[in-house]
Parts: C-alpha cells; structure tokens; sequence
C-alpha cells in the first residue's frame, strides 16, 4: 500500500475541538468489524492515530505499563510493530499519546502512583528519543500533552503544568539540539544491536538483547512550570491563540487542588484569568474560536459511582474567562466535549448524548443511548460516535440526534469477548477506532482489545491467500508456514498449546498456543483437499461427540543442511512441559469447520475458521477449524504442551506444513 501522509495529532483527541478527527472524513455507511486486536489488558485512554499507525496504552498485569504501536492496514495479520511495556515505562500509563514530526509522546503514572515521566519515542520505530521526570506525591501525567511550535504542554496532576522546548534538550546538564542527540542515540543502538548479533553468533542462550538504558539520556529544556501545589490538573490543556487553557480539580480524598478553570500565557506561564466551578472539569477544556467548553463530573471513571453522578457543561470566553453560559446534567460528563458545526456535543453517565448550541447553550437534541457513557463522542463531518460501557457503538446524526446504526462490539464474531469503552473513540480515514476496558465490571477476567470499525463492504481485511501446493499424485497439501512465537508482547505468561496452526496474532485467536502461523485462510485450504477428492466430518467442541473426517497425516517441512529439507511428523513437535516427552502419533481428521452468522439480520453465513483463524486444533476447544485430532477434552485438562525446542528451529523461521491424504 502507498505510505500514508505523516499525521499530526498534536493534542488529545487530536484538536483543540475535541473531535478524535483531524481528516473529517466520515465513518462507514454499513458499518463492520474489520478487525480486533485483543489481549488481557484494560485500555482505559483513547487510542490515537499515527502516520499508518494507531497507538493504545494500557494497564496490564499488578498495574504494569503496556503501550502498543498497531498498524492500521487491513490486511496486515502481524498488527503490533511495536510495543513498549515496563521496566522501560516505570509507571502504570493511562494516558493517551499525541503525535508529531515523526515522533509519538506520551506520559505515564496515575492516581495511586507518585512521580510520573513524559516520554518521546521516534514513531516508526519506536526507539526512545527523550524522557522528562516530575518526581513527587500526587505527580502523575494523565492527560494528554500537547505539542505546537517546538514546545510540549504537559499536565502532571498535583504538579501543575510544565512548558518545555523540544528542539533544545538538555543531556549531562548542557543544552544539545534535538538533531545532535538524536543522532547520537541511533548511532549507540547501531552499535548496541550489532554487537548483539555478534553475541548471537557466539552462544545465543548467553546473548543479552540491547537495553535502552545504555542509550545517551536527554529531556527537552524546561520553559516555565506553574501551578505546583496549587492546581491538580489531570486533563490536557488546550491552546487557543497565545492562551493555554488549563482544567483544575479539587481531589477531596488528598484535599489538594483548586476547581477552576484556568488560562496562561503561553509564552511564559503567566496567568491571564482563573474561573472558579462548582464540580471537577476531570475532562478538561475545548476550544472553538473565543470559547472554550469544559465538561464536569462529580464522579471519577468508577462504575459504582455512576448512581451519584451529576454534571455541569460550562462555556467561557477565551479571552477573558467570562461565562457565556453554563448548565447542569444529570450525570457526570467525564470526557471532553466535542465541538463541531456550532454545535457542543458531549455524553455522560446517564447514557444520553447531548447536543447544545455551542453560543447559547440552547438545547438542540438528546439521544438516548440505553447503557452509561464514560467515553466522549468522536465527529466526522456529519456524525457522531459515541461508545457506552455495555459496549454499543452509537453513530448519531448531527443533524437531528437520530440514530444513525449501532453495533454490539460484544456480540460481533470479530470481538467475541465483552468490554466497555472508557476511552473516547477516535475516526480516521472512514473507520472508527476504539479500545475497551473491563475494570471494576463483572467481565474483569476476559480479554479487551482496540477495534476496528470500518465499511462492510472492505476487502482489504483477511484477503490473504495462502501460498498452497498441491500434489495430486502424492495426495499431499503444502503450506507455507513459519514457527510461532510462544510469547506475545501482549501476554505476561506462556501457555500450552492447544492447536497447531493457527494465522497470526491477532487474526488467530489461538496464536498464543500453537507451532506454526500461516498466512493464508483456511477455507483456502479446506478447499484444496476437496481438490483432492475428500469430503469432510464434523469438528467437534468440548464434551461433545468426537471430531470425525477422512484421515490425514500432519508434517513439518524444515529446512536442513546443505539445502535439504527435513520432515518430521508434527507429534515430534510437540512435548509435555513436565516429563519432555514428546507427543504419539494421533490420528487426524479433516472435519471443516463449523459456520457463524456474522450479521444476525440476514441469512448469510461465514467459515467459522476464518473468523477464529485456526487451522489445526489439537483439542475440541473449538469447532472453528479445519483439522481435529482424536484428543478429547479430557485429555486436555491432563495434558500441558510445548513446543520441542530439541527438534524445532527459531521462532520465525520459515517452513512449509505438508497435509497427506491416508489411503
């Protein structure tokens, strides 16, 4: 594909307007889940868009930091190119990123933590460029930073606001150009990554990967810093002409902070005026023009609160902070405002959108969505997206406030896994975007993930087609494979494996557990053994009645020595965690998969296995897949596998699956 334009998201939610949209082209018509990257980790920020890229943090195990860099092309079955997780980042992260000139920015740290650091990563890579450290109690960074002419606007809870150059850093208490030390820090991980390729070569179970620690160390040069022990500020400024425009809360448990609305000088710090609210603007300000609109909320982003939650939407004049209208809402408005087409569009906790005029405050529509909202809306051209904590994506008209489509993230055969959205949801070139969170709900141990809504009509999503050889005369089916990686970025643990081929992470929702990943689909294959005159069972699924289907033989095609191949039965590459004994021969069946209704609307139906993405299940933990073994379910719960590290070669390595009909 093209390489796409480079992005400017230079704030939360992209603009000063709050939109979660900087191209305003508008989401999909007929709207589908094109893809979903899911991993057990509570995506509490709204996710942001890179240059072909989306960025998400998240809060993964005991509260560890994990941030993801996933790309945005459809078709693309490998989704993270990066990620960045602790010790690296030191805090838990629930902020969501900006990004500009080529580079992501981010902080970390959040209520229950003290001391907080903004860190700047190159984007494509994600090599760390520099990091800025605010100790002390209360310090944590949870709003967005905001990035305009060389400086960085950061928040940093009961440490104010920080206004520091990023075209001038500081390193080893010398002022150094941003190109000189940027210069510097590739050059030490050329060199860190080379001599690590030596070491692989030597011994590559004494190798030791790189560490960004022995990278040159720098941070921007600080401007000016305001309002420590003073303001609590957890939301991004926003910049309106030469005037930053600051939310401040009062946090009642630690008894710090002021509740005002506050504006400075942008060049310097100094305050211009400061307005006093009756209830916390956890959201922080939008601007448009001469008015800035903050949305209050008397309840923080807890679900057993949302009973007692009341709002207040407050608009001011830029200039001189003199309110131009205010008015209250039955239920905490936790995220920012949105404001597009003269109008303020905003959600809150009592499940309803609502639309205002933004000069007058004058109402203009409701919407009544059926389930709370902690996310903001997102505008594109003429609509709105907003996404509820039951996890119902609401397109509304700007227009009318009449509903547009829904979709049930939940329910969708691309999600299969419950989660709500604390994060607002951001559009970009026609598709939605979107992460979801499980904490304090009843749905706390499943999976979350960022989604992907886009057009029904793509075909860019899964038109892979595997690389597949057949050979009548032998009855055999190649197909080209590579090992899999037992450890995702997205997972804290390793765990048995229980099926054996599988596409990649996060098209295969089993790629956490198996040998091999393919690049291709497995109706593709399934049709090739029809090519070759068999016809298949019936998979099974837990307790149910056995897997059934003509008989194949499995086989691992590796590469050898002096160009020849090696084929070793797949049983061989499999060996029990506790004993290492390796598996015997089992027998194979060809059973197809079990079919799914994607739309529940219409008739038409789907190949269940290209949905889940397995090919092989070595246990009847499901239906949706092209081969099944004579395992049963029992056997499952006394059987821990892996891989036989003796036998197999390097996670990556290519090689080719071969599928022999029995005779």
């Amino acid at each position: 594909m093209p390489a796409p334009a480079q992005v400017a998201w230079v704030t939360g939610r992209g603009n000063a307007e709050r939109t979660g949209c900087i191209d305003d082209v508008p989401g999909p018509a007929e709207p589908k889940v094109l893809w979903a990257f899911k991993a057990r980790e509570d995506f509490i920020a709204s996710p942001a868009v890179g240059t072909g890229q989306l960025y998400a943090s998240a809060l993964a195990g005991f509260n560890t930091a994990a941030f993801h860099c996933l790309s945005l092309d459809g078709a693309d079955s490998g989704r993270i190119l990066w990620a960045r997780g602790a010790p690296f980042i030191k805090m838990p992260t629930v902020c969501s990123p900006v990004v500009a000139e080529g580079y992501v920015i981010f902080g970390d740290g959040m209520h229950q933590t003290d001391g907080a650091s903004l860190y700047c990563l190159r984007e494509t890579t994600g090599l760390p460029v520099w990091q800025f450290d605010v100790p002390g109690k209360l310090v944590h960074m949870e709003g967005s930073p905001t990035v305009a002419n060389g400086r960085v606007y950061a928040v940093a809870g009961d440490a104010g606001i920080f206004c520091a150059d990023t075209r001038t850093l500081v390193a080893g208490g010398k002022d150094v150009p941003f190109a000189t030390h940027y210069a510097a820090v590739k050059a030490k991980w050329a060199e860190l990554q080379a001599k690590y390729e030596e070491d692989k070569k030597k011994d590559a179970d004494l190798a030791i990967p790189p560490s960004e620690d022995l990278l040159p160390k720098a941070a921007p040069k600080l401007v000016w810093h305001k309002g420590k022990g003073v303001w609590h500020i957890d939301a991004p400024v926003a910049l309106a002409g030469e005037r930053v425009i600051a939310a401040s809360a009062y946090v009642e448990a630690d008894k710090v902070g002021k509740r005002c609305l506050v504006a400075l000088n942008a060049a310097d710090g100094a305050t211009a005026w400061e307005v006093p609210l009756a209830i916390n603007p956890w959201a922080g300000a939008s601007v448009a023009g001469n008015v800035a609109v903050v949305g209050c909320s008397s309840v923080r982003f807890e679900r057993k609160l949302i009973p007692q939650g009341k709002g207040q939407v407050v608009a001011v004049q830029v200039s001189d902070g003199k309110i131009l209208w205010q008015k209250d809402v039955p239920g905490g408005v936790l995220s920012s405002v949105a404001l597009k087409a003269g109008l303020a569009i905003y959600t809150a906790t009592d499940g309803k959108v609502r639309a205002c005029d933004l000069a007058t405050g004058a109402d203009r529509w409701t919407y009544e969505a059926g389930a709370p909202f902690f996310s903001g809306p997102a505008v594109a051209s003429d609509t709105a997206y907003a996404a509820d904590l039951a996890g119902v994506l609401h397109a509304i008209l700007l227009a009318d406030g009449k509903k547009k489509w829904t979709v049930n993230l939940p329910a969708d055969v691309a999600v299969q896994s419950p989660g709500g959205s604390y994060g607002s949801p951001v559009v970009h070139g026609g598709r939605v975007y979107l992460a979801t969170c499980n904490i304090e709900s009843e749905h706390a141990d499943k999976p979350c993930g960022v989604l992907c809504v886009g057009e029904k009509a793509d075909a860019s999503v899964l038109a892979l087609t595997a690389p597949l050889e057949i050979d009548k005369q032998a009855g055999t089916v190649a197909v080209h494979c590579r090992i899999a990686p037992r450890k995702l970025p997205t997972l804290k643990e390793i765990y048995p494996i229980e099926v054996v081929a599988t596409l990649p992470h996060p098209h295969g929702q089993k790629a956490h557990e198996t040998i091999l990943t393919l690049d291709g689909k497995p109706s593709d294959i399934h049709k090739a053994l029809e090519q070759l005159g068999l016809k298949p069972g019936q998979p099974a699924r837990g307790e149910g009645p056995p897997a059934s289907g003509p008989a194949v033989r499995l086989f691992i095609e590796l590469p050898g020595v002096n160009g020849r191949k090696r084929l070793i039965p797949i049983e061989r590459a499999l060996a029990d965690r506790r004993t290492g004994k390796t598996m015997p021969a089992l027998v194979w069946h060809f059973t197809g998969s079990a079919m799914r209704q994607v739309d529940p609307s219409k008739p038409d139906r789907t190949y269940g296995a290209d949905l889940s993405g397995t090919l092989i299940s070595l246990f009847p933990v499901t239906d949706e897949c092209v081969f099944q073994s004579n395992l049963t379910m029992r056997e499952e719960s006394m059987l821990k596998l892996d891989t036989n590290q003796n036998l197999l070669p390097p996670e990556g390595t290519p090689c080719r699956l071969i599928i022999q009909v029995v005779k």
